[in-house]
């Protein structure tokens, strides 16, 4: 009778162990399948272009082409902090990308002094990921 009765015990903890096994191995697969989906979520941030377009246009609103467009920012040429040059294309665009400058998280990027052909004619605010447009007349 003393044996019958280990042997039950025996039987009803295997039975225990094996579905306590089973549960726990279910729940940390579970687990392990929404951490990975989470961070794999959350790492596909993509950072937009951070882009300044600026059209030149004459008296008459025609566009003006290979015109020099230069953003500058700095209280000289010498220490200036963001200084880029770009010639306008047909349409009187000149496309100036800013990606290296900006960093994810930035809270705003700059407002720059747009000069044509040497000759300050504007300004034009940079937006962090977007693109920013500005049209001069000259």
């Amino acid at each position: 009778m003393l044996l019958c009765k280990v042997n039950d015990f025996v039987e009803t903890f295997e039975i225990k162990a094996h579905y306590t096994m089973k549960n726990t191995l279910r729940n940390t697969f579970l687990f392990m399948t929404l951490f990975f989906f989470v961070f794999s979520i959350s790492g596909c941030y993509k950072k937009k272009d951070t882009i300044a377009n600026v059209t030149v246009l004459n008296v008459n609103n025609e566009p003006m082409s290979n015109l020099e467009v230069r953003l500058f920012y700095g209280t000289n040429a010498d220490s200036a902090r963001i200084d880029k040059i770009a010639t306008t294309g047909g349409g009187g665009t000149a496309i100036f990308n800013f990606n290296e400058l900006y960093k994810s998280g930035q809270a705003g990027f700059a407002v720059l002094d747009i000069y044509v052909q040497g000759s300050l004619v504007g300004i034009i605010k940079i937006e962090e990921e977007m693109t920013s447009e500005e049209t001069v007349v000259i």
